[in-house]
Parts: structure tokens; sequence; C-alpha cells
């Protein structure tokens, strides 16, 4: 069973997870156009690829099983 300690913790890893990945598309949004070609294509892959340290699985071990103490 997840504590309630581990499972704030577990979320404010996706927080940041989450903060970051908006700020990268707030900047190619704000930037893009600006950058050479190479670095657009280079910052537009950062921003459409989704890295698995952001994936949230619907079977997360840490949410199923918290005990909500």
């Amino acid at each position: 069973m997840a504590t309630t300690e581990a499972l704030l913790e577990h979320l404010t890893a996706l927080r940041r997870a989450v903060t970051d990945a908006m700020v990268s598309a707030n900047g190619y949004k704000e930037y893009g156009s600006k950058l050479t070609s190479s670095n657009r294509a280079a910052q537009l892959a950062e921003v459409t690829t989704v890295p698995s340290a952001r994936q949230h699985a619907s079977d997360c071990s840490i949410c199923n099983s918290w005990d909500g103490s």
C-alpha cells in the first residue's frame, strides 16, 4: 500500500514533468518561427515526443495502491 507521502511525491514528479513539457511547448510556440530550420525541427521533436518519464500508466501501482492514510 502506498502512503499519502509516497502518493504526493509521485504526483509532484508528474506535475513537474507536465510543467516542463508546457514550458517547452510555450517556448516553441513563442520562438519557433525565429529558430533555424534544424533547431526548429529539434525543438518540435522535443515538444511532440512524450518521454516515458512523462507517461502515466493507467495501472500505476502507486496510484492504485494508495491507502488513504
